[in-house]
């Protein structure tokens, strides 16, 4: 949201784009002990009635996802939008899987081998192998979620720029 607002290349974008305080976010996402209490589409759509340009979609990898991450999240990149993955931390530090609870991270870039996520609360950026991500990516239901822009918002695609 915040990088809607403060990035996005579209100017009449960014103004239209209202990113809530966290406070506001945590009234509609509920936040426990091990992350995320009740994930589902409905806390999504009302937090983006808050935004103004974007939606948010909860996307699972057995609901039609692609079977690969850098697919799936390539298409919002082309839209330069960021998608919102849980992937399993423990895994990517120690290469063992966890028993904690999954960490959300947003894919920023894609490249041949690579993919490049932004995780804004705890590592910063980086940039790991896309099997190494692939791996990682919450192995249960390999949840998502798709940033858009609202209905009648015309995307700036990747190839404009």
């Amino acid at each position: 949201m915040h990088y809607v607002a403060n990035e996005y290349p579209d100017d009449e974008i960014r103004a239209k784009t209202n990113p809530p305080k966290l406070d506001t976010i945590k009234e509609y996402i509920e936040i426990g002990a091990l992350g995320w209490e009740n994930p589902g589409q409905e806390p999504l759509t009302q937090l983006a009635s808050e935004v103004a340009t974007l939606d948010f979609n909860l996307e699972y990898r057995y609901n039609g996802l692609p079977q690969d991450i850098d697919e799936f999240a390539g298409d919002g990149l082309d839209q330069l939008l960021p998608t919102i993955i849980w992937i399993d931390q423990v895994l990517l530090k120690t290469g063992e899987r966890g028993e904690g609870p999954m960490h959300a991270v947003v894919v920023c870039g894609i490249g041949n081998s690579h993919i490049t996520i932004e995780d804004p609360l705890v590592e910063g950026t980086s940039t790991l192998e896309i099997g190494k991500l692939e791996e990682a990516w919450d192995p249960e239901y390999n949840t998502a979620i798709e940033v858009r822009l609202k209905n009648g918002l015309e995307p700036t695609r990747r190839e404009e720029l």
